[in-house]
């Protein structure tokens, strides 16, 4: 018996690439908690966080729906100014199309299923 079979892999899952048009769509109409990752690609740190949240999205599939902003699609503001980011990284959890945690910098995997569990608790 190989190791693929003692330990089964599961497939990573990426962030969904969220637009300003499809935002709250994406965000009113989940079943789940959703975590947004806000991102610049000018943001060494986002870079690092990214690859934090797609290990979360991996390991909590089905139980929340990840997705990722790149705040310099949004230069009107119609998004981030509601959301009130300021600063990248930004994640922010939502339940029922409202936000429920929201974390400025750098975060670890622990703070942020600590919130997803916490929101899972009092559904």
């Amino acid at each position: 018996m190989g190791l693929l079979n003692i330990f089964k892999l599961k497939p990573t899952v990426v962030p969904v690439e969220l637009s300003p048009e499809n935002f709250m769509p994406s965000i009113k109409n989940s079943p789940v908690p959703v975590l947004v990752d806000f991102y610049s690609t000018k943001c060494g740190p986002c870079a690092q966080m990214a690859k934090t949240v797609t290990k979360f999205a991996t390991d909590f599939q089905g139980r929340v729906r990840v997705g990722a902003f790149n705040v310099e699609q949004d230069k009107e503001g119609k998004i981030l100014v509601p959301m009130k980011v300021r600063s990248v990284p930004t994640l922010v959890f939502f339940h029922k199309g409202e936000i429920v945690e929201t974390f400025v910098g750098m975060t670890g995997y622990l703070k942020m299923q600590d919130a997803l569990e916490k929101i899972e608790g009092g559904k």
